[in-house]
């Protein structure tokens, strides 16, 4: 099918006019497959196994953005464009320093029978806005142990967001930020516990919720961890308490 536009196209066909005709028949009905939409991005999931996908994506003008952040996933993916055009920008990171990345892009035009192929972590695309739609075929097969996500503001190279690769993860961590959020201090034993090991993305959000509901309990966390050279956390808490004592001094300065 990736080699083939005209294969892609004839497979496919069947099935997007039969669900097109049963949508008009009945707009109410739930599809039959994964699926999800969002800012103009919507994502048809046709098939699965293991950790491979194979979806149909379709995005529309109020998916592309003006804001230039690419976001870098660890997984293979490939597209092929089946209609519409676009331009887009494909990038590689070629090193990367704590919160700041550098970055190699090349811009290619993007019509029927394009391909595009991000292979793993240190590379991105970014699709420019456009006033057609562009729909396209999407092969993904994500790492067995997936390293963070990260999303890089192509002009600076910083990176803007982190997330954790790993579905598990990632609902531990929206779970500790819901805690923040409802001032659960009751859960300080736990986040403290979660701050000692594991996970490095798990880790440093849960010692920002500690943060968050206690600074006397939060404050020597991050002291312990900006003195430890050998944490992977080292760098990132040494500017997070860097910045608490440019900004709050008092709240440092305050006894235990």
């Amino acid at each position: 099918m990736f080699e083939h536009t005209r294969a892609a196209r004839d497979l496919l066909r069947p099935l997007i006019g039969r669900l097109t005709a049963l949508h008009r028949a009945y707009p109410l009905a739930q599809l039959a497959f994964r699926h999800r939409s969002q800012a103009g991005a919507h994502v048809l999931q046709i098939a699965a196994r293991g950790h491979a996908t194979l979806s149909l994506v379709l995005q529309d003008e109020a998916a592309f953005s003006e804001l230039p952040i690419a976001t870098f996933v660890d997984a293979e993916q490939r597209e092929m464009v089946l209609a519409g055009k676009a331009s887009a920008c494909l990038f590689a990171i070629e090193a990367e320093d704590c919160d700041r990345v550098t970055l190699n892009s090349v811009r290619t035009e993007l019509q029927s029978g394009a391909r595009m192929k991000c292979t793993g972590p240190r590379q991105s695309r970014l699709i420019q806005p456009s006033h057609e739609s562009l729909l396209t075929l999407r092969l993904a097969r994500a790492a067995g142990s997936p390293g963070p996500t990260r999303r890089v503001d192509v002009r600076s190279g910083r990176i803007v967001h982190r997330a954790s690769g790993n579905a598990t993860d990632s609902r531990a961590e929206l779970a500790m930020l819901l805690l923040g959020r409802m001032g659960r201090s009751d859960a300080l034993p736990v986040l403290v516990a979660r701050t000692r090991t594991g996970d490095a993305q798990l880790r440093w959000q849960a010692l920002r919720q500690c943060l968050t509901l206690d600074a006397a309990t939060g404050l020597p966390l991050l002291e312990r961890i900006a003195k430890d050279h050998a944490d992977p956390l080292y760098q990132a808490a040494r500017a997070l308490l860097a910045q608490l004592q440019r900004e709050r001094s008092s709240l440092l300065s305050e006894p235990g």
